[in-house]
């Protein structure tokens, strides 16, 4: 029985954070495949200087070109009027049709809007769910009032580095949400399937990347050199 999980998200643009996170998930539970969708039109996410579906789906194609196990999902996978949660996990299971067990790579905090996803108890029983975590609330004003940083994907910060608090407290964390969301689904008759990864909450973020393309500031250590040509060559975020 072959493993695929779907690691879904806006990726303007993807970072090594992005990639740490399916790389450990790939390893900690021997995945098969991850394939990644990139959020046509993400209507929470929309801004206007939003880099084009199709610069964001080359970007990833550049960060994940060397490794075999990471796909890039095709086009059709998320038209832009899908709801995208749903319809990608019906769309890409009709793709790979078999005995296949399906994940889905979240972090922690997005887990916690499961509920209110359209067909939550649908898409919650196809899939188990592989939590990557992420800091709370609680940990995003301390960050702001000590960094004067933004906290958003994956850990928004101005640096590149673990969480000062450690690993174990966002596990704990972690586990507190997916202990909530999984109460939260049983009240809807539904039973998911979870489980965290074994990793720290990753402080790299899209929003800061597009802040040190603005500014000029070197991202290398940020995003995969190939992905910080294309940005260049392409004149993205500036």
């Amino acid at each position: 029985m072959a493993k695929i999980a779907i690691l879904g998200g806006t990726f303007d643009p993807v970072h090594w954070g992005h990639v740490l996170v399916a790389e450990t998930a790939a390893s900690q539970f021997a995945l098969d495949r991850v394939i990644w969708v990139p959020d046509r039109s993400p209507p929470h996410k929309w801004r206007p200087d939003l880099a084009s579906f199709e610069h964001r789906r080359e970007m990833l194609a550049l960060a994940i070109g060397d490794r075999p196990d990471f796909l890039l999902s095709p086009p059709s996978a998320n038209p832009s009027d899908s709801y995208f949660a749903i319809d990608t996990l019906l769309y890409l299971q009709k793709l790979y049709p078999g005995d296949h067990r399906w994940y889905w790579i979240i972090g922690s905090d997005a887990l916690l809007t499961l509920p209110k996803w359209h067909r939550c108890r649908e898409v919650a029983g196809l899939c188990d769910w592989l939590v990557a975590p992420r800091p709370t609330q609680g940990d995003r004003e301390t960050a702001e009032s000590q960094e004067m940083g933004e906290l958003s994907e994956w850990g928004d910060c101005p640096s590149g580095k673990p969480i000062d608090s450690g690993e174990d407290r966002m596990q704990v964390q972690a586990n507190a949400v997916g202990r909530r969301v999984a109460e939260q689904m049983a009240l809807l008759h539904v039973e998911i399937r979870w489980e965290v990864l074994s990793m720290a909450a990753i402080e790299i973020s899209s929003s800061h990347i597009r802040r040190c393309c603005a500014e000029k500031i070197d991202l290398r250590y940020l995003v995969p050199e190939v992905v910080g040509t294309y940005i260049a060559a392409h004149q993205l975020y500036h």
